[in-house]
């Protein structure tokens, strides 16, 4: 009886296995690790960069259950977010610290159209475990007036709103910005006049985004030396620890950071798993059968 109690849990743990929408690798080892085993090696990070595809709703199943997973690996944590921006820090403290409604907060802080199913259970389990919460990006209105002019367009803003942009910004030539260019062309319109300079102000307008939000990360992370920050941005921010990582890293040399980066079932691995991020979700998904 005790055999085929073992080969009964057995068989239904592999069968577990099968049905579950992702696994877990760690980069390192190659080997599949549990979320629960995950959020115990990330609390040596300094920065965790959480990749994710924003339309995926198993990424963001993930999210919300690994933050309490990291919450009780270490208490003192940081949640940052790509999805707001630096103007609303204001409300978003006032929010946390329950000096205006959520109503409030809301008609204040733009959030975006998915934030009710996907951010909403991640601020408000910082908010019930009185955690700070990082507003990190760029104001999107200055972005877009970079895109649709050039990054000398910031000298055009007011002191107040320059402060909601890095100081600096980094658009050098480099792994990122090729990969960015690359996307840019097979996601977009090819060989009409004028596409090499469109790109060429996307990418500055992209780099904006990201200088900003490492800046964010880093003034809270010399303000906040013992606690791990665990920032929430799309995949193209922090894959192949370029992007925001890189900008991070320029400002804080010796950051220990750790990257999550996703990968759907059909996609071809261009990297090595090692240079792509610390650890990979890999989805059981197409990326065609979720945009269906």
């Amino acid at each position: 009886m005790r055999i085929i109690a073992i080969i009964t849990v057995l068989l239904f743990a592999f069968g577990a296995l099968l049905g579950a929408d992702y696994q877990l690798i760690e980069s390192k080892s190659g080997k599949s690790i549990s979320l629960a085993k995950m959020a115990a090696k990330l609390k040596k990070a300094d920065v965790i960069f959480f990749g994710e595809f924003h339309d995926n709703a198993t990424i963001h199943e993930l999210q919300a259950e690994l933050l309490p997973l990291l919450y009780q690996a270490k208490k003192r944590l940081i949640v940052s977010f790509e999805m707001f921006e630096r103007d609303v820090q204001p409300d978003l403290d006032a929010y946390l610290a329950g000096e205006i409604t959520e109503e409030e907060f809301l008609e204040r802080s733009r959030p975006w159209p998915n934030y009710a199913t996907d951010y909403r259970p991640l601020l408000e389990f910082a908010k019930d475990k009185g955690l700070k919460v990082i507003a990190a990006n760029v104001p999107r209105w200055i972005a877009g007036k970079v895109a649709r002019g050039s990054l000398t367009t910031l000298e055009d803003l007011d002191t107040d709103d320059r402060m909601n942009v890095a100081i600096t910004i980094d658009t050098s030539e480099g792994a990122y910005k090729n990969n960015f260019l690359a996307t840019m062309q097979n996601n977009g319109v090819h060989n009409r006049f004028g596409d090499e300079q469109l790109y060429e102000r996307l990418y500055q307008a992209q780099c904006v985004k990201d200088d900003t939000m490492a800046e964010s990360i880093a003034q809270y992370r010399e303000r906040y030396p013992k606690h791990t920050i665990i920032h929430f941005n799309g995949d193209f921010h922090s894959t192949r620890f370029l992007g925001t990582v890189e900008r991070l890293r320029k400002r804080i040399p010796k950051v220990k950071v750790a990257v999550i980066s996703p990968l759907y079932a059909d996609a071809k691995q261009r990297v090595s798993a090692r240079k792509q991020a610390d650890y990979i979700i890999k989805l059981n998904q197409s990326e065609e059968e979720v945009s269906q």
